[in-house]
């Protein structure tokens, strides 16, 4: 039966740079107090424009998860922040999931029963056009 497969998680692009950055920092690849690249290098590294990387910063900082200092850059603020917001997203990412299979499910299943529906029509109009032929209906 098809569905059976998942299909991929699509998140805006600026919500997996905050994912990627927030996973570097669990990782030990930035360290508190570490400055983070800037903008334009973000960008340049992430393959989007400055206001994508904007956007995804924005979000580390409301996780707590960095400061951004005008004139100076950014800076890692709390890997345990970082910790937290990955293991949100995990959560969200769970939930999002098992809500697009169960919408593939209900899809499958309306698909079903509007076969039965059909085959069961056919087969009382199979059955009716047999009998009234056989007994003359």
């Amino acid at each position: 039966m098809e569905g059976s497969s998942q299909t991929p998680m699509h998140f805006p692009r600026y919500i997996t740079i905050a994912m990627d950055i927030g996973e570097r920092m669990v990782r030990g690849e930035f360290r508190e107090g570490q400055k983070i690249s800037g903008r334009s290098t973000l960008a340049g590294l992430y393959n989007v424009s400055p206001e994508t990387v904007r956007r995804a910063l924005t979000l580390l900082q409301e996780a707590g998860m960095v400061k951004v200092v005008p004139g100076a850059g950014v800076f890692v603020h709390s890997v345990d922040a970082a910790r937290e917001y990955l293991a949100e997203s995990g959560q969200y990412k769970v939930i999002k999931e098992m809500q697009e299979r169960l919408s593939n499910l209900v899809v499958q299943r309306n698909k079903l029963n509007a076969d039965i529906e059909h085959l069961t029509t056919e087969l009382l109009d199979y059955v009716l056009s047999v009998l009234s032929t056989k007994h003359r209906i």
